[in-house]
C-alpha cells in the first residue's frame, strides 16, 4: 500500500511489526518533542517547533529528506500536523486485518 500526502508518496507496509516498531518510535519521538515545547515562546517559535518536530518525524520514518519533498521550503504548522495524522490514520489502518479475520469466519 502507498501513503500519500500531496505529490509526497511512499511504499508503507503498515502491516510489517519492523515498520510498526518504527513508526511507533518516530511518533513517540514527535510527541516528546513537542511536548518539550516552551509555550512561553512567542506563536512563531513555537509554531516553528512544531514544524521542526514532524519534519524530524518524516525524516526519521521516511528517511532522511523525505521532510524536504512533503514540505518544501514551507513552515506551516497546519500542513505539518496534517501529515502527522495523514500518516497516523495510514499506519494504524487495520481494515485488511479485519478482512481477513471475517474471510476466515472469526
Amino acid at each position: 500500500m502507498k501513503f500519500t500526502f500531496e505529490n509526497f508518496s511512499r511504499e508503507v507496509d503498515n502491516m510489517d511489526v519492523a515498520v510498526v516498531k518504527r513508526y511507533e518510535s518516530c511518533l513517540e519521538d514527535f510527541y516528546k518533542r513537542v511536548a518539550g515545547i516552551d509555550m512561553k515562546k512567542k506563536a512563531s517559535g513555537i509554531y516553528g517547533d512544531i514544524c521542526a518536530a514532524g519534519e524530524a518525524m518524516m525524516d526519521g520514518f521516511f528517511g532522511e529528506g523525505a521532510a524536504r519533498e512533503m514540505f518544501g521550503e514551507s513552515q506551516s504548522v497546519r500542513k505539518v500536523m496534517e501529515a502527522v495524522c495523514g500518516l497516523n490514520g495510514y499506519m494504524n489502518d487495520v481494515s485488511g486485518v479485519v478482512d481477513g479475520m471475517r474471510r476466515l469466519g472469526a
